[in-house]
């Protein structure tokens, strides 16, 4: 019993996170894959602002960069780019609102800002002429952990309610029936929605396929100038976004700073292939722990153990696995250290208790 309360202590005051984070780093580092091909980042890099010009671009560039993919037979479109005000030149938001048009597969973002320094928050959404233009629209929202590293992603988000999907969920769903059935953990909260909050839901894991560069990549000016062979974008989706580091689109994942558009194209590729890993809620947390806390129960008796250190030795093993197993086989992250670190200090607590009694 005091077991028990001592792991509902730790689970509900997050202690042991940082050493779960620890853990899911350590383990995804030897869990990546090698991505598709599927996903292609049309970057804008050094090369390109050397090429074109400095950043932000006319959004007359754009048109020219989409029509390009749209002519070499791309799946989709997703511009890491922002379009929520007007330009200089009204004539190119009506470019680019064409070119958009044309494609017929583009999504563009939306996400939340306060107009003042401490003010309410607002949803920043495409010009009207250029939203009007776009298949669909997609939250482009971190999820940044408390240590300022990149775990995961929130597949739904919206002010009010979660009702924005994100911008690779958006790709995915383009031409299809969207799926009322999504991976991720759900928001307690979901159902007190307030206008003025930034909502989020279908909290998930993510199975980095490495550090920065593991996507192919290729160059805004290249496709621009006609030097990126067709079948290299044909029948792929393709993320544009800025990747050069002083444009300040950078994350820090567990592995390495990564563009923003990098990190959008591994909740892609994961979405596609089934690779995003849901953490189990509270409550399940806590059973699948207090079911555990009996291992040592269960193994005192038996006669290879007894009251040795292999008992304590077993159960940590037995924990570690049940841990590795539910991430493997069904992509479930359960947080083990609250268990190893009470099931730890029961064993220390029972080899004292039989000290004093023999004593």
């Amino acid at each position: 019993m005091a077991g028990v309360g001592l792991l509902v202590l730790l689970i509900a005051s997050g202690v042991t996170t940082s050493l779960d984070n620890a853990l899911y780093d350590l383990h995804a580092r030897l869990w990546r894959y090698t991505p598709d091909n599927n996903v292609v980042i049309v970057a804008i890099d050094l090369k390109s602002l050397d090429a074109i010009g400095r950043f932000p671009w006319p959004r007359s560039v754009y048109a020219q960069l989409i029509d390009r993919l749209t002519a070499d037979g791309v799946r989709g479109i997703g511009m890491d780019v922002t379009m929520s005000t007007p330009s200089n030149d009204a004539r190119n938001d009506a470019l680019v609102a064409s070119a958009i048009q044309r494609n017929g597969k583009v999504v563009l973002p939306v996400f939340a800002e306060a107009v003042h320094l401490g003010g309410q928050l607002q949803e920043a959404l495409p010009i009207s002429a250029i939203a009007q233009s776009v298949a669909a629209l997609g939250q482009v929202d971190v999820a940044t952990d408390a240590d300022g590293r990149v775990r995961g992603a929130y597949l739904k988000a919206g002010l009010g309610s979660a009702y924005w999907p994100s911008l690779a969920l958006a790709l995915i769903q383009l031409g299809t029936t969207p799926s009322a059935a999504l991976p991720g953990m759900h928001d307690p909260a979901r159902n007190d929605t307030s206008p003025y909050l930034w909502m989020r839901d279908n909290y998930v894991l993510l199975r980095y396929a490495g550090t920065a560069g593991s996507f192919g990549s290729v160059s805004s000016a290249d496709v621009l100038d006609g030097n990126v062979p067709a079948q290299m974008l044909k029948g792929r989706w393709v993320l544009i976004g800025a990747t050069a580091e002083g444009l300040g689109d950078i994350l820090q994942t567990p592995d390495s700073p990564m563009p923003g558009v990098e990190y959008q194209a591994n909740v892609l590729e994961s979405l596609q292939r089934g690779y995003l890993v849901t953490p189990i809620n509270f409550l399940a947390q806590f059973l699948l722990a207090a079911a555990l806390l009996t291992l040592p129960l269960l193994l005192y008796g038996l006669p290879v153990i007894g009251r040795r250190a292999p008992l304590l030795l077993a159960t940590l093993a037995l924990v570690l696995a049940t841990c590795i197993g539910l991430l493997r086989a069904c992509y479930l992250w359960w947080p083990p250290t609250a268990c190893l670190a009470v099931i730890a200090v029961e064993c220390a607590a029972w080899q004292w208790l039989m000290r004093e009694r023999h004593r």
